[in-house]
């Protein structure tokens, strides 16, 4: 076990470096962006590298078929594969036998990616594009839907803020974050990937690449090779080292997977059938209550919904969002959401702190400052920069920061049941707290109105 801890770390860590580079391909994408076909500066169509027969390794391999079905969802990856894999490139069989030495890597991995590969499948050949594409989030991020590279790339597609926004992910709020929804990332970057096939007249590897790294990044390449007389094929383009390393590591894993047992590696079984399927959220619930109402560990819901970053579902308000669960876990959770109508889970949700000794983490929402933060955890403004080496008065959205726990800053959360004639002022004054702290407590704003019923989270400090 220590072993096999030391092989993910490692390549965990070659995962990282591998990212570096590639975390400015959205800068260069934007700066460098052009429409396609391809153009030189006078106004002609950019030549293709000549087309390279299938070689014998890129053959497919079948397995068993029931009513004309593959039974297992690897065997439908295989039979989609239409990528030269290139197998006898000296820089892909570095790979190859990289991963060959070291197949517990690949048996962790691709088990991390059972619960979302039907569904990456499913959208790959709705889109018509070859299924080697489903491996790519191997090489992105191991498929981890909580990834983060250290410019902000998310999700298992690795996908940044822009490029989301450019291809359609604009439902990111503070309950929710689309690029670590493996469904909506997926659309997105298979649809970014597309745009980049037909930007680049057709040639994958170019494409791949220019994921990495950014249209831009390959256009220039092209271009230099093109004004030097070279050939303009990925092979012979000079690129990022990063950006070097990421298309062969992309296929040997695909020679890998299309023969397996070639290279003694075992692949999980994951049948060719769906695992999981949407129900719908009547109302706003914790994480924790909701794996309760369908019967199940709250970690394996969590795993299901990435998206759902704050351990709770969005308000109605914010609009229709839907939970996965396990196929045989959907009528159970319908059932006991309609006989529990009342029940949400979220009365110890807000502003809950994870205690750590004497210590507690205040996670930084959106609209914090470093004053409001103070006044949240009772404790002054130069502590918190104090024990958190802050050198400024600036905090950044998702930054954890250390605070003493002790009894002058412990609180605890009322429920407050809106009455008729009530207003968040009369509420407020209620309570002794400010209008400002309590919109905040709720995701209020000052264009939110409150109705009957309505049920809102109040922090009161303890009393010893």
């Amino acid at each position: 076990m220590q072993r096999f801890g030391q092989l993910i770390r490692l390549f965990f860590l070659c995962l990282g470096i591998l990212s570096l580079i590639g975390c400015a391909h959205d800068q260069e994408s934007l700066k460098n962006k052009t429409s396609a076909p391809q153009i030189d500066i006078n106004n002609k169509v950019l030549p293709q590298a000549p087309s390279v027969p299938q070689d014998q390794e890129s053959i497919k391999t079948s397995g068993p078929m029931i009513n004309g079905q593959y039974t297992s969802l690897w065997d439908v990856i295989r039979a989609g594969f239409t990528m030269n894999h290139y197998y006898n490139s000296p820089r892909v069989q570095y790979f190859v036998q990289m991963y060959a030495k070291n197949p517990a890597l690949i048996l962790a991995i691709t088990t991390q990616a059972k619960p979302y590969l039907y569904t990456i499948v499913q959208d790959i050949q709705q889109k018509n594009l070859p299924t080697e594409l489903a491996l790519l989030p191997i090489v992105e991020s191991g498929f981890r839907p909580y990834a983060r590279s250290y410019c902000g790339a998310l999700g298992v597609w690795q996908l940044m803020r822009q490029t989301a926004k450019r291809f359609g992910l604009t439902t990111d709020n503070y309950w929710f974050n689309s690029r670590m929804s493996v469904a909506e990332s997926t659309n997105a970057a298979l649809d970014y990937l597309k745009y980049l096939y037909n930007y680049f007249n057709g040639d994958w590897l170019l494409a791949i690449a220019a994921y990495n790294a950014g249209e831009g990044t390959i256009q220039n390449a092209v271009a230099r090779n093109q004004n030097l007389g070279l050939p303009l094929d990925y092979w012979s383009l000079r690129l990022p080292y990063a950006t070097e390393n990421y298309v062969p590591q992309f296929l040997a894993l695909a020679i890998i997977v299309n023969n397996p047992a070639k290279y003694g590696v075992v692949l999980p079984d994951i049948q060719n059938t769906p695992l999981v399927a949407s129900a719908k959220i009547p109302k706003q619930m914790s994480l924790s209550q909701a794996a309760k109402f369908a019967g199940m560990n709250e970690s394996e819901l969590k795993v299901l919904n990435p998206g759902f970053v704050h351990g709770v579902t969005p308000p109605v308000s914010r609009g229709h969002y839907t939970l996965n669960l396990p196929i045989d876990k959907v009528n159970t959770f319908e059932q006991n959401c309609a006989a529990n109508p009342g029940v949400t889970g979220l009365e110890r949700y807000y502003y809950t702190t994870q205690a750590q000794g004497t210590y507690a983490y205040y996670v930084v929402r959106r609209g914090d400052t470093l004053d409001s933060v103070s006044r949240l955890t009772g404790v002054s403004i130069v502590k918190l920069k104090q024990y958190n080496h802050l050198t400024h008065d600036q905090i950044q959205y998702g930054q954890r920061l250390k605070y003493p726990r002790d009894r002058t800053s412990a609180y605890t959360n009322v429920t407050y049941v809106v009455n008729p004639g009530d207003t968040l002022s009369h509420i407020a004054k209620k309570y002794h707290v400010s209008l400002f702290l309590l919109m905040q407590w709720n995701n209020l704003d000052a264009h939110s109105h409150i109705h009957v019923g309505e049920r809102l989270v109040i922090r009161q400090k303890l009393q010893y």
